[in-house]
């Protein structure tokens, strides 16, 4: 139940491509083909995020979500989560954190998108294929 209402929260914030509140980054990661494909994406982002910037943290998989946690100490985490909206997969991004460096969350938020934007396929003339980021 309490997913239930966390989704209906964030689907508010998906109109918008970035949208902040007190604790939480929302971004708009644009669409793909594929549930498995944004999947793949997610836990790609979230390993290069680690391979990056380090962190011990932990990767949590549902059958539409990756979370990554305790990515900046214990008080950042993240969640992919990959939803289907008329037949295209929507992925969208949720940064959270405990504490009260929301630049910190900011941060982690951009890093965690841009790495995202690096793992979408490109086609040969430098844009996304069709049904890709941005």
């Amino acid at each position: 139940m309490k997913l239930t209402s966390f989704l209906a929260a964030s689907a508010l914030f998906m109109g918008a491509t970035v949208a902040s509140a007190e604790g939480w980054t929302v971004n708009d990661l644009g669409s793909v083909d594929e549930r498995a494909e944004c999947m793949r994406l997610a836990e790609a982002t979230v390993d290069a995020y680690r391979a990056t910037y380090g962190g011990d943290g932990f990767t949590g998989r549902s059958e539409w979500t990756i979370g990554g946690y305790d990515l900046r100490g214990d008080v950042v985490d993240a969640l992919f989560i990959c939803p289907i909206e008329a037949g295209l997969v929507a992925p969208f991004l949720v940064v959270y954190n405990s504490d009260s460096d929301n630049d910190a969350r900011e941060t982690v938020a951009d890093r965690l998108t841009n790495l995202w934007d690096q793992q979408v396929p490109r086609s040969g003339t430098g844009f996304p294929n069709p049904g890709g980021n941005k």
